[in-house]
């Protein structure tokens, strides 16, 4: 059973920004054609990921790298909906996104 998805606007932002980042380079398809296999994954398998290390409250956070790019999809289920956090970069502040979980 495929899970419906919602994204947080914090990580809708994210995902545009990291698209248009990589138009520059002409791979913002490529970026944006590889984030929405990886949440089509998740979707599918939504416990296929690893929990976030360090995370010890509900709801149980995971992450699922974006093939060829240094970004993961962070998110959780919720009420059988997959909810998405993050697209974070591999480089960026680890945990930035933690006062989305539940928002």
């Amino acid at each position: 059973m495929t899970l419906a998805q919602r994204e947080h606007p914090e990580a809708r932002a994210e995902l545009r920004a990291g698209a248009a980042w990589y138009d520059d380079s002409a791979t913002g398809q490529e970026f944006l054609d590889a984030t929405r296999q990886a949440r089509q994954s998740i979707a599918a398998m939504p416990d296929a990921w690893p929990p976030i290390r360090d995370w010890d409250r509900e709801p149980v956070v995971r992450r699922k790298g974006v093939p060829g790019f240094p970004y993961g999809v962070i998110y959780y289920v919720a009420e059988g909906e997959v909810v998405i956090v993050a697209y974070a970069h591999e480089r960026r502040l680890p945990g930035y996104w933690k006062h989305r979980v539940g928002d």
